[in-house]
């Protein structure tokens, strides 16, 4: 789990405007809480605990902000605190 220092300092990397059209967003809070679970455990999505988000809604948020680099950055970030 993020601390609340932690998730100030990346929060503002990882916010996405939502449209307000379609199912709710899913917290970016808890896709980060998921991925980081995956990367700090056994890297599969399939053991994602219940208690975070799907794992594919997850696993697609990684897809996507590895791809940009903005995961890279929030681990940065994140092994800095």
């Amino acid at each position: 789990m993020l601390s609340d220092s932690q998730w100030i300092s990346v929060s503002a990397l990882l916010e996405e405007v939502g449209t307000g059209i379609g199912r709710p967003r899913v917290p970016a809070r808890r896709i980060l809480e998921g991925i980081l679970w995956v990367l700090e455990n056994d890297g599969k999505w399939i053991h994602l605990p219940v208690s975070f988000p799907a794992q594919q809604t997850c696993y697609n948020k990684w897809l996507a902000w590895k791809k940009t680099g903005v995961l890279d950055t929030v681990l940065e970030i994140l092994d800095r605190e």
